[in-house]
């Protein structure tokens, strides 16, 4: 319940809906007992004085005009409740989406490394969609079903007490009793049904990304056996759900019947006129359209539970790099120093940096090499604050690093990778993403210093061509172009290359970095740190650090190192 009411609070913002919703439930629930009552007593009522003779005298006028009245006012009740509270709980969804957003942003990449995509997606959209229960489910039918409960109370107090005890017992067994059970008897089977489809939907997803190494290495069965044993996994909790939602239908069924039983004939065993004693029948039949609801949110108690554990479980994480109480004011500056800096991964043996110390100047051209697994990349992470370091200081223009706001700090950086993280989106989507309100004149001249505009201008629909997942629509060159126009248009100072042309050929990789020149030379403060295998991007640094195992083993003159460092020539043969 601590999990539910966390999330209760998140819908704050928007508690006149459910209360507007609830309160249209409610008077929904009070309409319909009104109309099935009134209803059962006017029949009643016209038999009785038919038989009796003095069917002229009956005032029919009024009954039916009553019956009429609560049928309109059900119709209407039952429209504008459905209306109500299904637009409380898309807009509490569509921000709770956002907290989730919210959430996990700042824990990527460090906390989220060992979770599955699949798993995290299942989290952003079934386990949010789930929680539709407990605004939808729990909080309306609660509100409704006290409601209607009171005022059956109050009309059997004054028109068939007898039936009273009746009517209310079996309510209570309807609507209390047999949800508790519910939610007991379907507990473990919500859980295992949110677990089971988190897995199915993590090991789909892992058998499609990866589906081209799976069936180059003949491992594809080995997945869809995992996928099998989810899907069982799934079945038998659905089965299980299944057969617990089939008995309380069934008791349901038979509550209701006895029910008005009960309530017609204490009703006339105590005196009672007939048509009163139809009308308490009446009212203990039409009161069960509350118990109902209570039911079905009790059986998926334990979904709804497990997907709102699984949500909060993501708000528990600790991010790697958090925002100082206090940021320092940005400096002015944008030199890079890096004071014997250490840094080990979680839950790892060796330092993946060990007291590295080196600086990159406004202007300067830096190029970071070393074999793999050396720690280049590593660093290029402490500078994004995808990580912060064990010890030692890393500074911009004066200022500690840590000690300056997290966004701030990254828009003084712009990441060109190997990966070329592109979004399954447009191509201007994806360059509006270092700004969102670049107009399109920059985001053409950003294509064309990164020689990728004549390449776009031939795409179907332009900046607005789909370009697919991770940009599988186009070749690597141009994906990397297009990773490359997006740092333009985000003109940060500093330039953040790992291995940027990395599976290039000669040619697109010269025109790579020819446009990486030219934006360079525009502007002499701007400056590059550069982490490659490449010759081609070597000749372009003025100053080269030579890292092995984490440590930093040469340093200096680009020039002057090409020509007496051993580990640099054992890297770069042909220099």
């Amino acid at each position: 319940m601590t999990d539910l009411r966390f999330f209760l609070k998140l819908a704050r913002p928007d508690r006149w809906w459910l209360r507007l919703g609830a309160a249209l439930a409610a008077l929904t629930l009070l309409a319909g007992i009104g109309l099935l009552s009134l209803s059962g007593w006017f029949i009643t009522a016209s038999a009785v004085a038919g038989l009796a003779g003095a069917g002229r005298a009956f005032n029919y006028l009024f009954a039916s005009g009553g019956v009429r009245g609560f049928a309109l006012g059900r119709t209407v009740g039952r429209y504008a409740e459905r209306m109500v509270t299904h637009e409380a709980t898309f807009r509490i969804l569509a921000r709770l989406r956002l907290w989730v957003f919210d959430t996990v942003a700042p824990l990527a990449p460090a906390r989220l490394g060992r979770m599955r995509g699949g798993d995290l997606l299942s989290r952003v959209t079934q386990d949010v969609d789930a929680l539709d229960s407990l605004y939808l489910r729990f909080v309306t039918p609660v509100t409704a079903a006290v409601t209607g409960a009171l005022f059956a109370t109050v009309i059997l107090a004054f028109l068939a007490p007898a039936a009273l005890p009746g009517v209310l017992g079996v309510f209570i067994l309807a609507s209390v009793i047999l949800p508790l059970w519910a939610a007991r008897t379907a507990r473990k089977a919500g859980q295992d049904l949110t677990q089971e489809a988190s897995t199915l939907r993590a090991e789909a997803g892992d058998l499609v990304s990866g589906l081209a190494e799976l069936k180059a290495y003949g491992a594809t069965d080995r997945v869809i056996a995992h996928l099998e044993q989810a899907n069982a996994g799934l079945v038998a909790a659905h089965t299980q759900l299944s057969a617990v939602s089939m008995i309380n239908g069934a008791i349901l069924a038979l509550a209701a019947p006895v029910s008005f039983v009960l309530g017609f004939g204490l009703a006339a065993a105590s005196g009672a006129s007939a048509p009163l004693s139809s009308l308490a029948g009446f009212i203990a039949f039409a009161l069960f359209e509350a118990a109902a609801p209570l039911v079905q949110a009790a059986e998926l108690y334990g979904k709804t539970t497990a997907s709102a554990r699984r949500l909060k479980a993501l708000s528990e994480i600790a991010p790697a790099v958090s925002n100082p109480d206090q940021p320092a004011p940005l400096p002015d500056r944008w030199d890079i120093e890096i004071r014997d800096v250490s840094f080990r991964y979680p839950d790892t043996a060796a330092d993946a940096l060990s007291g590295v110390s080196l600086s990159l100047p406004e202007g300067g051209r830096l190029a970071l090499v070393g074999a793999s697994g050396a720690g280049k990349s590593s660093l290029i992470k402490l500078l994004m604050r995808f990580y912060a370091p064990q010890s030692g200081q890393i500074m911009l223009g004066g200022a500690p690093l840590d000690a300056l706001a997290l966004e701030q700090s990254r828009n003084r950086f712009a990441l060109v990778d190997q990966r070329a993280e592109l979004l399954s989106t447009t191509v201007r989507a994806n360059l509006r993403l270092a700004d969102p309100d670049a107009d399109e004149a920059r985001l053409w001249d950003a294509l064309e210093r990164a020689g990728a505009a004549d390449f776009v201008k031939r795409l179907p629909d332009g900046l607005q061509t789909w370009i697919g997942e991770k940009g599988g629509l186009i070749s690597g060159g141009q994906a990397r172009r297009i990773a490359l126009a997006r740092a333009f248009v985000k003109n940060a100072p500093v330039l953040l290359l790992d291995e940027p042309t990395e599976g290039l050929d000669e040619k697109t990789e010269a025109d790579f970095l020819d446009a990486l020149d030219r934006w360079l030379d525009e502007d002499p403060r701007r400056s590059t740190l550069i982490v490659t295998h490449r010759g081609r991007l070597l000749d372009r640094a003025r100053q080269v650090t030579v890292l092995d195992e984490g440590r930093v083993v040469s340093a200096g003159d680009a020039n002057a190192l090409s020509q007496s460092d051993p580990t640099l020539k054992r890297l770069f043969p042909k220099l």
